[in-house]
């Protein structure tokens, strides 16, 4: 027997607007309608017995929120494929309703096992739905490694293409060192599979990047961390792979949490990518832990310190701690970017680089219904995931 639910009373994320006093309609698991509430349609809905009406009460109503780079949150690891849940069911409860699971740096033997087996345990009602699996290295450039174990760092020979190739669809994302000897083949095996294929973790010139990008390379792994900036060569001024990415067409993402990167230089990536850029979390299994707590990324020792994951004895980040609603609070209501920009970063534009916007990512009919019922001050309330709600209460007056 189909269900219908009208949420009304709520400023709703549209794509290309922010609709006050709307009200969206869900049948079953899918979005069927969106308009004012005042609408004679709406009207006429909300006095029915048969349909469920929940008034939002100005609260904002945004599509789900879509992480394509992310590592685990709440004490679990996406390296542990048994204890993947947990982290799935915090990000569902933070208005995370897809991600791609991120894992760092290992054996690629470890990596293509954990993928499987990732897969081969798909989420619960209740948990975040999975797009796949990000591979961030080994394929990475020592120079760059950040929090990745150098030991396991390589370049991609003919069999570690073939055998990522072969799990096309598991994998969703690979992050390399375009100048890594078979960084080409490896980017034109993938990318023609649809995997996407992201520079990152790299000190490569244009003459290194330039043909990945020929080959398929079409996305940039966190802009700033892990990437060389321009730098000299005797009297002449060289852009780094930073810059490169800045003045291309690349897709790209930041780490918008306060930590990573210092107001300017989000700016910077706003004004130079538009709107091809994206907010990620890089989030790590100290996400929603408290501070002092010790974690791990794959071998590296992190600590959650100042509200970041740092490396234990080094001077470098571990990835972060904050979720996607953290990083629209800091985009929105600290840094003053408009809400429609910032929702568009975390929700509809990750989407499209992950190649679901047709049913994922956006407030428009006929798409599924995840939805996310945000506070004023950007708390998450309520999250809704294939049209029925996993996580707190729409109704209710205090914060999730």
């Amino acid at each position: 027997m189909s269900s219908t639910t009208v949420l009304t009373g709520a400023t709703v994320a549209l794509p290309s607007e922010l609709l006050a006093e709307g009200a969206v309609v869900v049948v079953d698991d899918v979005l069927a309608d969106v308009r004012p509430a005042t609408d004679p349609m709406i009207v006429e809905l909300t006095g029915r017995a048969d349909v469920e009406v929940i008034d939002l009460a100005g609260r904002l109503l945004l599509p789900g929120l879509v992480d394509i780079h992310v590592h685990g949150a709440n004490g679990a690891s996406f390296e542990n494929a048994e204890a993947a849940g947990t982290a799935l069911t915090h990000l569902a409860g933070r208005g995370v309703t897809s991600v791609m699971t991120s894992l760092p740096s290992a054996p690629v033997d470890d990596m293509l096992a954990t993928t499987r087996a990732l897969i081969d345990n798909p989420s619960e009602p209740q948990q975040s739905r999975v797009l796949g699996v990000h591979l961030e290295g080994p394929f990475i450039a020592v120079d760059q490694c950040g929090a990745h174990d150098p030991a396991f760092l390589r370049a991609p020979g003919p069999d570690d293409i073939a055998r990522i190739t072969e799990l096309a669809g598991a994998i969703s994302m690979v992050t390399l060192a375009p100048e890594l000897p078979g960084a080409v083949e490896a980017t034109r095996a993938w990318a023609s599979t649809g995997i996407i294929v992201a520079a990152g973790h790299s000190a490569a010139s244009a003459a290194e990047l330039g043909p990945c990008r020929d080959a398929g390379l079409s996305h940039a792994t966190h802009l700033w961390s892990g990437m060389n900036l321009t730098h000299r060569r005797g009297p002449y001024r060289v852009p780094g792979l930073l810059e490169e990415c800045l003045a291309s067409d690349l897709t790209c993402e930041v780490i918008a949490d306060g930590r990573h990167l210092p107001p300017v230089l989000l700016e910077v990536a706003r004004r130079s990518v538009g709107d091809r850029l994206i907010a990620v979390s890089d989030g790590t299994i100290g996400m929603g832990l408290p501070e002092g707590t010790r974690f791990s990324l794959s071998t590296v020792e992190a600590v959650v310190d100042d509200q970041v994951g740092k490396v234990i004895g080094q001077d470098a980040f571990a990835g972060s701690t904050t979720d996607l609603t953290g990083m629209v609070r800091h985009l929105h209501l600290e840094l003053g970017w408009p809400l429609n920009e910032v929702v568009a970063m975390v929700t509809s534009q990750p989407a499209e680089i992950a190649g679901v916007a047709d049913r994922l990512g956006s407030i428009t009919a006929g798409l599924t219904a995840d939805l996310v019922v945000l506070d004023s001050d950007c708390s998450p309330v309520a999250t809704m995931i294939g049209g029925s709600w996993v996580a707190g209460n729409p109704t209710s007056a205090s914060h999730a």
